[in-house]
């Protein structure tokens, strides 16, 4: 299917009229939303008293954009965390969205690797010189969003002094303003930097496959956040499921252990089938969903990234949201916070 033609489905899709997409059964709910008791991550709705506000009257002043910001986490590694980021952004793309995706692994970063394209910059550049800037370590990737390349050997970007810190963000905070969509590739398992990512996201995404260690290490990550920031938007998406209940059954275990012991709620994101084409695409560098767009993984990618542009339209109606302090200087206070603060 040529690129051109695959954007135009997902745009139809997006809108709800993809020819035949009644038809064919969707892989799971997606962004299915937590319980009316959690407002904070309940799709905002305009207002009828706005909507009915005479014309005659100034309009409000709105602040200035921000881009929606996806944290992609995972309790363990091997689960197919930086694979479901890299193509989220290529779904994103595809539907006329601007999207960066920073590879914030500062230990083992390999988004570029698995994107299949060679980036002289990375991370690690951008802190050793006062004078480089985001746009020298950016590339393009496939699919037509923007790659931030992660450092390698750096350890934990929680244990940066506080001078590089402020430079990261800095430089990192640029993109809230040129994209619509910024995706976190964080590190697998819990450390205080994947804490702060989640804890400042607009939405979370904890990637798990059915297997009982993977499932184990996601809710060891979901409580860490919960008890964290428990406000959090944290959703389960369930990869490599064998059949649609799968990942269903994944979910609802682990919402219901969250629900008992942290009193909280934890969304269902989706599931992403087992597809022989996912891992021949990694062995060939190149994004599933641009390798092999009519599989099935890439149909449920497809549809993850169509759920979360709804759900980030129907969010830009409240200007609450609007006027909320930036993601990256929200992140750099995190950081920057002693230690013992998150005890």
């Amino acid at each position: 299917m040529a690129v051109a033609d695959q954007a135009q489905r997902l745009r139809d899709l997006v809108r709800g009229d993809l020819p035949g997409a009644e038809e064919r059964p969707a892989p799971g709910p997606v962004l299915a939303p937590p319980p009316d008791d959690r407002p904070s991550a309940a799709p905002a709705q305009p207002s009828a008293r706005v909507a009915r506000a005479s014309t005659d009257s100034p309009a409000p002043e709105r602040s200035p954009r921000r881009a929606h910001v996806i944290a992609v986490a995972s309790g363990k590694g091997g689960v197919g965390k930086t694979s479901v980021a890299v193509n989220l952004a290529v779904v994103l793309a595809g539907l006329g969205r601007r999207v960066a995706l920073v590879d914030v692994d500062m230990g083992l970063a390999n988004a570029d690797v698995l994107c299949g394209v060679k980036a002289p910059f990375n991370l690690t550049h951008l802190l050793a010189s006062p004078r480089r800037k985001l746009r020298e370590i950016a590339v393009n990737g496939p699919g037509g969003f923007k790659l931030i390349p992660g450092a390698n050997g750096i350890g934990e970007m929680a244990d940066l002094p506080a001078a590089l810190v402020d430079r990261l963000i800095a430089q990192l905070s640029l993109l809230e303003s040129q994209c619509d969509f910024v995706i976190l590739d964080a590190a697998a398992g819990i450390n205080s930097a994947v804490l702060a990512f989640a804890g400042t996201a607009d939405t979370v995404l904890v990637v798990t496959t059915p297997e009982p260690t993977a499932m184990t290490d996601a809710y060891g990550l979901v409580k860490s956040v919960l008890r964290r920031s428990p406000l959090s938007n944290l959703y389960i998406l369930v990869n490599q499921v064998e059949r649609e209940i799968q990942g269903k059954e994944v979910h609802q275990r682990l919402a219901l252990v969250a629900r008992r012991f942290l009193q909280r709620e934890v969304g269902f994101a989706g599931s992403i089938p087992f597809d022989r084409c996912v891992g021949a695409a990694v062995r060939r560098r190149v994004p599933f969903c641009l390798d092999a767009p009519g599989s099935r993984a890439s149909l449920a990618m497809q549809q993850l990234g169509a759920a979360l542009v709804r759900r980030t339209q129907a969010a830009s109606a409240d200007s609450g949201r609007a006027s909320r302090r930036g993601f990256f200087a929200r992140l750099g206070e995190w950081l920057k916070r002693p230690a013992s603060s998150d005890r």
